[in-house]
């Protein structure tokens, strides 16, 4: 897991290429100004999706990783906590293969991440998102997904 503002990006660009790639889309758009949806920057090993909701209790948060991608998460606006956790310390409760997403139970640690700073979650990085800071606020997030395991 990594945690960081978007302004030292470059920091990152030896972790791999598509990571850089992705990075890189988030520092060369206007992120304010996308509507909501998919955007493809590699086909489906680079996309974008572009999220707007309400963020939400640590109790109705859930824990999720992924066999396949690794996320970039980026708050375009508004701030939110995330949570993290070795994927090997949570027990498996769900499994959606088709949309290379697990849902795991257990404890982690939860981080603030501001206005222009991202999270990278490897495949191995437990972590919920979506978490209110104090209150509920909308906000307004870039999730890169990216894979590196080809």
């Amino acid at each position: 897991m990594i945690i960081d503002k978007l302004s030292n990006a470059q920091l990152y660009d030896g972790v791999h290429p598509r990571i850089q790639k992705g990075l890189q889309f988030l520092q060369e758009n206007d992120l304010h100004a996308l509507e909501p949806g998919k955007y493809e920057v590699e086909g489906d090993d680079v996309f974008v999706l572009i999220q707007e909701y309400e963020t939400i209790s640590e109790e109705q948060g859930r824990w999720e990783s992924h066999r396949t991608y690794t996320d970039i998460q980026y708050m375009i606006r508004g701030q939110e906590r995330m949570g993290y956790v070795n994927v090997h310390e949570l027990l498996v409760a769900e499994e959606h293969l088709d949309k290379d997403l697990l849902f795991l139970e257990g404890k982690g640690d939860l981080l603030r991440v501001t206005e222009g700073s991202f999270a990278i979650f490897t495949p191995e990085d437990g972590h919920m998102p979506m978490i209110s800071v104090q209150e509920p606020q909308v906000v307004k997030k870039a999730v890169v997904k990216v894979n590196c395991r080809k």
